[in-house]
């Protein structure tokens, strides 16, 4: 219970204002909200803004890392789940959409640009002509592999005074919040065998 006019108390004690301090960004934004708003702030308030937080800090990193394919994350997204889709590196624009949870003129702007810059294509399907499959082109496969092992490399910078352990026990404990905001696991995608024009990983 936090009263106006106390001074808020926090989990993390003091606040240091040395090199080490174990107060974060969101520490003294938590502070302000418990004294000026307390009947604002919620058991969940801290989660929130840390995870949100969490989002910027990775999505600034993922943009740069990006920055010598001229990818945007979007682009990085729908390039990576196309190349963990397994050969023939191609999905319909419906499961594209389903599982990044765009919208279908969004993930049509996407898949323009990255026609435009020769990293996937368009292909009809062989049985029904209005279906059509999104597919990694050769060029697509080194890009994205290329981009995916850079910001594989910048992850063990960042993360590299994690515990494995708490990372595990923190997926967990998002997982079970997700879960209970209903965000489950979308439908499987639909698949088709590979032929001879799917590309090959050299």
């Amino acid at each position: 219970m936090y009263t106006r006019g106390m001074r808020p108390e926090t989990r993390h004690g003091t606040a240091k204002t040395a090199a080490g301090s174990s107060r974060d960004r969101m520490d003294a934004m938590t502070d302000a909200w418990r004294q000026e708003v307390p009947e604002f702030e919620r058991p969940e308030s801290e989660f929130i803004r840390r995870t949100a937080r969490l989002e910027q800090l990775l999505e600034e990193a993922l943009s740069e890392c990006l920055l010598p394919w001229n990818l945007t994350r979007a682009d990085f997204n729908v390039l990576s789940i196309l190349r963990t889709a397994g050969a023939p590196y191609e999905l319909r624009p419906t499961d594209i959409r389903n599982r990044l949870l765009l919208t279908s003129g969004g993930v049509s702007n996407i898949l323009n640009r990255l026609e435009r810059l020769g990293l996937a294509e368009r292909v009809p399907d062989g049985d029904d002509r209005r279906i059509s499959w999104v597919r990694l082109t050769g060029a697509g496969i080194e890009v994205i592999e290329d981009a995916m092992r850079a910001w594989s490399a910048v992850q063990d910078q960042m993360f590299a005074g994690l515990d494995p352990q708490l990372a595990h026990q923190a997926s967990d404990t998002l997982r079970t919040i997700l879960l209970i905001l209903g965000d489950r696991e979308p439908a499987a995608a639909a698949t088709r065998q590979p032929d001879e024009k799917t590309p090959r990983v050299l």
